[in-house]
Formats: C-alpha cells, structure tokens, sequence
C-alpha cells in the first residue's frame, strides 16, 4: 500500500496539476531546444555574414592601397616632394591596417600566415627604402609582387567564404531535420503523457464511480477501497463506512421484516380458521348479510397473507444469487406448465395464446425462474382485455436464450416504464387491477440472480416484457 500512496500526490487536484505539467514539459523542453538552436544558427549565420562582408570589401581595397602606394611613389621619383612620401607612408600605414583586419577575421585564419608574410615583405622593403639601400625603382618592384600576389589571396578568401556558406547551409538542413526530430519526440511524449495522465485520472474517478455505482445498486458485499491521491483514499474510506452502515441497516430490515411476518402469520391464520369455520356453519347458519361480512373477513385475510408471502419472497429475492441452485431446464415446458395453471383464468376473460416455443435448455434456479415467467403470464393475463391474445416466444439468439411475453392491454407510458420494476409502485394503468406492486421487483431480482435481464420494450400498443437468459447446451 504504501508504494501505490507514492505514486500519487496527496490531493486531486494536485494529481491534475501534475498530469498538467507532464503533459506539457516534453512540448516545452521541444521548444526551448527549438530557440537555443535557432540562438546558434542566427548568430552563427550573422557571423558569417559580417566576416565575409569584411573580407570582400578588405579583398577590394588591399589591391587599390597598391596601386595608389605605387603611383605616389612615381611621383616622388620625379618630384622629390617630401610631401609627397609622407601621403606614401600614409597610404602604405592605411594598407598595413587593412591587411590586419583581413588576417584578423576568424573565417580567413588560414590566410593570416600569408598576410603577415606580406607585411613583413613589405615592411623590410620599406626599411631599405628608407635607409638608402633600395631605390624607389627596387621599392616600386615589390610592390608590384604584393599587387600580384593580393588577387589570389582574394581569390582563396573567396574560395574560403564560399565553403564555409556550403558548410553553413550543410549543417543548417541538418540542425532542421533534428529541430523536425525533437518537436516530433516532443509531441510524441506529450501525447504519451497525455494518455498516461488521462489513464491514471480515468483510474482514479473510474474506481470512485464504481464504488458509487455498487452502493446506488446495493451491492454491499465489497470492501470498498479506493486508490489514489490521499482525499480520494479518504473518500473511499467514508464510502465503506456508508457500505457497512448500509449493509447494518439492511440486515435490520430483514430481521424486522422476518419478525413482523411472523408474528402477523399466527393471527391471520386464526383469522383464516375463524371465518372458514363461520362459512361452514360451525356456530349455526348465518344470515345474508353475515356471510357477506365473513366474506369480506376471509378476501382480506388471504390479500394481507399475499402480501406477507410476497415481502418474504422480495427479501429472498435480493439474496437469490447467494442460495439459488442451478439445474438445467427445459425452458419451454416451463412456460407450457404455467400457462396450463392459468388457463382456467384465461377461459374466463376468453383470452388466446399464440407463439411459438422453441425447445430450449437454460441453466438456472428452477423455483425462480417459474416465479418470474409466473409473473410474466399472470400480469399479461390480468390487463388483458376481454378476448384478447396473449403473445408468447421463446427464441435463441447466438448464446442467449429469449423469452417474450406481449399482452393487449392498456400498455405501460414512458415514464412509467422503469418504474414498474421498483418495489410497491403501481402506476395509472394498474388501477383497478389487483395486486401489491411487488411481482416484477421480484421478478427482476430473479432474473439477475440467473444471470439475466428481465426489460419492458417499446410497444405500439399493450405491453412486451423480454427475460433473457444465457442459454444452456441442448
């Protein structure tokens, strides 16, 4: 017990929070590791956009440094302005500066050895220049081995700049087939969370309804015990005191009812004795009137015995699938048996019987199903109307055996049609009939303590009850 309490939180609500926040996380999680890789990329590809705009703009400016180096120094060979070196060393500390940003660029790191040769090349011609040991002649040479030495270092920048934009898109359709991959595993695990969340909240409420359903039934025999967060497993626990102190006050009502029927049983006998002795003359002949009022004695003693008679048999009924004991039956012959019992009431309403019985075998209590198909026969007997027909079909149905029982009487409406199965109701069309209101409560009990359902159909007009019972081999 106390594993299963760890895996709930310790309230309802939490446990829907919880199932909440699982559902979410993986889609979250999916994400943030959606953005922190876009993060990546978009820096990564702005990045490479500045650095290749710096190389091709440096590519495009280094060779013009040269050729402007180069013809100040023509001009200084002819003039001899020394204005005209100090713009030369302007323009030559301009080109150094741009060769530096190109070798600075982290994209062109393969260059910077090439670059810094370049300037040092220069630097040492410069040098010499300086010093007296190169003429301006010697200088203007080098410089034009720098301006053909810069198209094919651009030309390499370019090739660099190109491979690494291939490189960019390469592991950009990468990056979005994993981004595809994680919001697919993101979706899938919330769908799984989702479901595990429902199916343990379905588990919880499913086992509080049921435990709903078993008391509304009167299905007490159970210990109810609910599990789940720590409220629900309290709730369960005031839900079986209620079982227990329902199943207290039904065994009250039983022995109450025992002992009232029995002590009512003694003094109706008497009375039953009492009045038949007086209809036999025991005490001399009685007058017109005396016999009436005897009569009256006697109809009301046997309508107080069936009444007695039929609480016991409700009681028994709601204990039936503890005692019954299951034979095999033809089901058939008892329907022909209880229709010859009541033909004698049949002749005197000139009622008919029509149908057909299969021969059919069903497993069962042999005392209660004649109760309930006795029920079925005589409650179609007594609203029928004069001259009417009574409908009976036993048919079987795959491994289910039917019984349908169709009278022509006034019918049963809508809203009674459930009803008439509770103890002692007797709705508008049962006026005028005799009766307690207990037979098809009774029946019904029967019929589920077979294992079977006893319903009231649809009809267009009269009544049609249907028992239906597993059937039995033949």
């Amino acid at each position: 017990m106390a594993t299963v309490k760890q895996l709930y939180p310790r309230s309802l609500l939490r446990l829907i929070v919880l199932g909440n926040v699982l559902v979410a996380l993986p889609l979250l999680v999916a994400i943030a590791y959606v953005f922190i890789n876009m993060d990546r990329v978009t820096a990564r590809g702005e990045a490479l956009t500045r650095q290749a705009a710096l190389a091709a703009q440096n590519g495009y400016e280094l060779p013009e440094d040269l050729v402007h180096m180069e013809r100040l120094l023509r001009q200084y060979a002819v003039l001899k302005e020394p204005s005209l070196l100090e713009d030369y060393n302007q323009a030559r500390q301009d080109w150094m500066k741009i060769c530096r940003a190109f070798a600075d660029l982290p994209l062109l790191d393969d260059l910077r050895a090439e670059v810094v040769d370049m300037l040092a090349f220069e630097a040492a011609a410069f040098a010499d220049f300086q010093e007296g040991r190169k003429s301006g002649a010697e200088l203007e040479i080098v410089l034009s081995d720098l301006k053909s030495r810069i198209p094919k270092l651009v030309a390499r920048s370019s090739q660099i700049v190109s491979r690494e934009v291939e490189t960019f898109r390469t592991d950009a359709d990468a990056l979005r087939g994993r981004l595809l991959l994680a919001l697919a595993v993101g979706l899938t695990m919330m769908a799984l969370f989702f479901l595990f969340s429902r199916l343990l909240l379905a588990r919880v409420l499913w086992g509080f309804e049921s435990a709903v359903q078993a008391l509304g039934e009167g299905r007490l025999d159970r210990e109810i015990v609910l599990k789940g967060p720590r409220d629900i497993r309290e709730m369960g626990e005031r839900l079986d005191w209620l079982r227990r102190r329902l199943l207290e006050l039904e065994e009250q009502r039983i022995l109450v009812l025992r002992h009232v029927s029995h002590e009512l049983k003694t003094p109706l006998a008497a009375l039953r004795e009492g009045a038949s002795l007086l209809t036999e003359g025991a005490v001399g002949p009685l007058t017109p009137g005396q016999e009436k009022i005897v009569g009256i004695v006697r109809g009301n003693a046997l309508r107080l015995q069936n009444l007695i008679d039929s609480l016991l048999k409700l009681q028994q009924a709601g204990h039936a699938g503890e005692r019954i004991k299951p034979v095999r039956l033809r089901l058939d012959k008892l329907v022909q048996q209880i229709v010859t019992t009541h033909q004698l009431t049949a002749r005197g309403k000139e009622l008919h019987f029509s149908g057909s019985l299969k021969p059919l075998v069903v497993v069962g209590g042999k005392e209660e199903l004649t109760t309930v198909v006795d029920n079925l026969i005589s409650n179609a007997i007594k609203y029928s109307p004069e001259g009417g027909t009574v409908d009976i079909s036993l048919t079987r149905e795959e491994d289910k055996v039917t019984l349908d029982v169709v009278d022509q009487g006034p019918g049963i409406p809508e809203p009674d049609r459930e009803r008439v199965f509770e103890p002692f109701y007797r709705g508008e069309h049962a006026k005028g009939v005799a009766g307690v209101g207990l037979g098809l409560a009774i029946a019904r009990q029967f019929a589920a303590a077979n294992r079977g359902v006893l319903e009231l159909l649809a009809s267009a007009s009269g009544s049609h009850f249907r028992l239906t019972l597993p059937g039995g081999a033949a």
